[in-house]
């Protein structure tokens, strides 16, 4: 996933109209946007079938994060973030994280769907 921060040095960045280089910056930012909310969901689901939480609760705990980063709870209801969610609770640990997956493997796999 390259950002505008880290394309910006680049050749490829330079060559590129501002037009496009804030287009990319807007589509990885809701790329993102769209993997904040899947991993939050996917944690929440994870803790309710631990039975560590309620339904209701990982809701609003969901909720909750997501409004600290800003973010509408609306995104939970786009169908990418959903399966996002469903790909990464099938790699959660016992205790609900991903330390069964390197940093790379995990974004690898959430970047794929969204």
């Amino acid at each position: 996933m390259t950002g505008l921060a880290l394309m910006a040095p680049t050749a490829a960045a330079k060559s590129m109209s501002p037009e496009t280089i804030r287009k990319v910056a807007r589509l990885e930012l809701a790329r993102s946007i769209r993997a904040f909310a899947a991993g939050s969901l996917a944690n929440g689901e994870c803790l309710v079938r631990r039975g560590q939480l309620s339904q209701q609760q990982a809701e609003q705990a969901t909720a909750i994060a997501l409004k600290e980063m800003a973010i509408s709870a609306a995104v939970l209801e786009n169908p990418q973030v959903r399966k996002a969610a469903d790909l990464l609770g099938t790699e959660l640990t016992d205790s609900c994280d991903l330390s069964s997956l390197d940093d790379e493997t995990a974004r690898q796999l959430v970047q794929d769907e969204l």
